[in-house]
């Protein structure tokens, strides 16, 4: 009787890991409905999401990967004006480890139609391939997060501002220069970030980087004009400039050789709290 006892016991405590386990797969789409614009939007928590680009008439195809005891996630939208309106998020129960798969998101997203991206990354994993879409503005809220973005092909519009707001959190960004943008602005707090700006540039780019506290390797292309503007070291902080070739042409602001006559050109300003900028120049 006691054995009898003790094995129903078991199985009882079993019982809600079981079902906490159980992976559901479901396909959310978004179509464009006669829209002509895409606005993006979303809380992106705990969780693993993947964002790439594909020559699609939906605005949006995603595969997600959820247990439904611990995740509760949303796909919605409306139609304003000529703007397809996309909220997509998801919200988790409880504990969470960032390599589980209780919730899994594949999203792609189409590169027939202008886009606008608005997202607050939590404490999540998160990669995003962005390259070849039409990105007309570009803003994320990153937190507690390990994130890579990257922009392996050219936007074939001019992306008027990325602006990244980063807590403690792990960033690394690739090939930014394709994404053709006149302004990227981002201020980091203590995490660690990587920042490639190599790529195909058009006009002007300027780029305001601000670190409070944590450290930043920045990677310029060799053979665009550079202007950079930095508010020096000190025994709190420090801004180093590798193999490059720049002059110094005022306090702290350094020039390559071609930048006033050149059409195409960076214009990079950095300041650093507490922590530490390494600037390298690479082809």
């Amino acid at each position: 009787m006691r054995r009898n006892f003790i094995t129903l016991l078991v199985c009882l405590l079993l019982v809600p890991s079981v079902f906490a386990s159980r992976i559901i797969n479901e396909t959310e789409t978004i179509d464009m409905q006669g829209a002509k614009k895409i606005y993006l939007k979303g809380e992106l928590g705990a969780g693993e999401f993947n964002i790439t680009s594909e020559n699609q008439s939906e605005a949006l195809i995603a595969n997600i990967s959820y247990s439904p005891n611990e995740v509760e996630y949303w796909v919605k939208s409306n139609n304003r004006s000529d703007k397809c309106i996309i909220d997509i998020g998801s919200e988790r129960d409880g504990s969470f480890n960032m390599d589980s798969e209780e919730n899994k998101w594949d999203i792609k997203l189409s590169t027939q139609y202008p886009i606008e991206i608005d997202l607050d990354i939590g404490a999540c994993e998160s990669d995003f391939e962005l390259g070849g879409l039409p990105i007309e503005e570009l803003s994320l809220d990153v937190g507690a997060a390990d994130a890579t973005i990257s922009f392996t092909e050219k936007n074939e519009i001019r992306l008027k501002e990325i602006d990244i707001n980063a807590g403690a959190c792990s960033l690394e960004m690739n090939m930014i220069g394709n994404a053709n943008f006149e302004n990227f602005n981002i201020e980091g707090g203590a995490g660690s970030f990587e920042l490639d700006f190599r790529g195909e540039y058009d006009g002007v780019s300027t780029i305001y980087i601000e670190i409070g506290l944590g450290s930043a390797d920045i990677v310029l292309p060799k053979g665009v004009a550079v202007q950079i503007h930095t508010d020096g070291s000190n025994w709190l902080s420090s801004i180093d400039i590798h193999n490059n070739r720049l002059d110094e042409v005022d306090d702290d602001v350094y020039e390559s050789d071609d930048f006033e006559d050149a059409d195409d050109k960076i214009i990079l300003n950095v300041s650093v709290g507490l922590g530490s900028v390494d600037i390298r120049f690479r082809k």
